[in-house]
């Protein structure tokens, strides 16, 4: 199930234009860096990365917004092409990857583990690029001319404007979504959840913004009522209830994580029917007060749109409210609370009705209903294949082991007696002359299962192996004859661009991954680290031995 959530957290804010936001921000933010809008491209392209885990998806969409920009400022073609391929990649290997899920279906590790694994590799690949970037344009300052006056003449307050609306919204559910599964506070399936629902939000709050300010003027606005009424005040009582809890939760986790509080409970908190009262109340003061007090005025609705907005969520929020009741009075009446699944949490029944109702109804009028329409078709699209590549695997893997395949191949291996690493250096290459002719999914599939037997008596963890091998796989993204990535920004790409030159511009990127590869072999804590010190132990407690920097350089 986390598959097609996190797909559809990446489309959803693909289609909402978040993404043209973020690559204009930090191509400002970066402008006095050498190279300034290669690296936007490469830092927009890691954040992306982590919102998808599609290399197609990442290298379309920058195609189309980041490299006929680079062209126009006058970039060198070449070297903006092997940019936004090489960018593009890094979806394979940053979590959420959709390549680490099907290994560890294939390989049975635990997909958390190998996306705390991941992480620093990498954050270090995304690095290297943007060094490899900045050394070639210092070298040569004609592949990269430096950004025009208008760029460079904006004020710190402007700057620090566009930052908090364009890159933070975005970081922060990122960090909320995998800071959650690696730190253990949630499964891959629950945050994928959350973070769907915050893509949902996000993308809707754009929106509303815009129609707010009349940027966009859909026909409903003009049926706003002509003053604050009672409809007005629940909706805005449910939304400030809403992010008092969530700044409740985000006190509370950053108290567990960091000062060693107990656990927050998994609900939500006070009595059942708790917060509806405080919802209520705070939409009685709203209505009787908002243009008495300042303070309560404050979140009075002034504008035509706003309020039509929130007319439009407090009939949402009542049905909700309804349908909480209605489906707790149902529970209790055929005496099913005792004995259905999750019985402390359907207490709040009314509760999450009401809380839903409200949020859901919102991101009705923020949506924008066809691209909502083609995020969801591209998430079924996508994670139907995804599916078919688990069944695949498995199907594989069980062929081959009860035919006797993996006997045959680990008989012969080992009659070699190869050291380890000579063992982990053939598997690699193997993997890497590989990725010439097939794409990543056919050597998941078919051929890693081959390895996955052998770990053991090399001593070899495959949770290392796991990395090493998604590391590797960039490269079949970016070397000829079956280089995807180049295929996919062709597919995009001005006429007058030739394959040629995509796959020249590409070439040089794939040593800075055999470099990573280097790294994490010499110092396997860059991948095992972060595994053993959120997992290692079972609690996460900052500052024990096991998460010390001792600990690091010890692998």
């Amino acid at each position: 199930m986390a598959v097609p959530l996190f797909l559809f957290i990446g489309y959803a804010v693909e289609r909402a234009n978040i993404i043209d936001r973020l690559f204009f921000t930090l191509n400002i933010a970066l402008r006095h860096i050498p190279g300034s809008m290669a690296i936007a491209t490469l830092a927009t392209c890691a954040l992306f990365s982590t919102a998808t885990g599609i290399v197609g998806a990442v290298v379309t969409l920058m195609g189309l917004l980041a490299f006929p920009a680079l062209l126009k400022a006058g970039y060198d073609e070449k070297m903006s092409a092997g940019v936004v391929c090489a960018g593009g990649t890094l979806g394979i290997l940053i979590p959420p990857s959709i390549m680490l899920i099907v290994y560890g279906a294939a390989a049975t590790v635990s997909v958390v583990k190998l996306y705390a694994g991941a992480m620093l590799p990498g954050l270090m690949i995304a690095g290297l690029y943007m060094l490899y970037v900045m050394t070639r344009v210092i070298i040569n300052p004609k592949l990269a001319p430096k950004p025009p006056r208008e760029m460079t003449d904006i004020s710190a307050r402007e700057m620090l404007w566009m930052v908090v609306t364009s890159f933070l919204p975005l970081a922060v559910l990122i960090f909320c979504v995998l800071g959650a599964i690696i730190m253990g506070l949630a499964t891959p399936t629950e945050a994928a959840s959350l973070g769907a629902f915050g893509a949902l939000a996000l993308a809707a709050s754009y929106r509303l913004v815009e129609i707010r300010d009349g940027r966009v003027k859909p026909q409903w606005v003009a049926t706003a009522a002509a003053e604050n009424n009672w409809l007005t005040a629940i909706a805005v009582g449910g939304v400030v209830v809403t992010l008092a809890y969530l700044a409740y939760i985000a006190v509370r986790v950053t108290a567990t994580v960091w000062f060693d509080m107990p656990a927050i409970e998994r609900r939500l908190p006070g009595d059942p029917g708790q917060i509806i009262v405080i919802g209520l109340a705070a939409a009685a003061v709203i209505r009787y007060y908002g243009h008495r007090i300042p303070l309560v005025q404050w979140f009075v609705p002034d504008k035509p749109a706003t309020r039509a907005v929130y007319d439009f969520v407090g009939r949402g929020t009542l049905i909700g409210l309804a349908v909480g009741v209605a489906y707790m009075a149902g529970i209790n009446y055929f005496g099913l609370l005792k004995v259905i699944y999750a019985e402390e949490s359907t207490r709040y029944g009314a509760d999450v009705g009401y809380l839903l109702g409200t949020w859901a109804f919102l991101m009705w009028r923020g949506t924008e209903w066809p691209k909502l329409k083609e995020s969801v078709f591209l998430t079924a699209r996508t994670a139907a294949m995804v599916c078919w590549l688990f069944i695949g695997s498995w199907s594989f893997s069980s062929v081959f082991s009860y035919l006797g395949g993996h006997e045959i191949i680990e008989h012969f291996v080992l009659g070699l007696k190869l050291s380890p690493i000579t063992f982990l250096l053939i598997a690699q290459i193997i993997i890497f002359l590989l990725g010439w002719p097939l794409e990543w999914s056919e050597i998941i599939i078919i051929f890693v299962p081959i390895f996955l037997p052998m770990l053991p008596h090399f001593g070899v963890d495959p949770l290392f192996f796991g990395v090493l091998v998604a590391m590797n796989l960039q490269t079949s993204f970016l070397t000829p004859p079956m280089a995807m990535a180049c295929y996919y920004l062709k597919g995009v790409a001005p006429p007058h661009v030739q394959l040629i030159d995509i796959f020249k511009g590409s070439l040089p990127f794939p040593l800075m991954v055999f470099v990573a590869m280097v790294v994490v072999y010499l110092y396997q804590g860059m991948v095992l680290w972060l595994p053993d010190c959120f997992y290692g132990v079972g609690e996460f407690k900052p500052g024990v031995s096991f998460c010390s920097w001792e600990r690091f350089i010890s692998y």
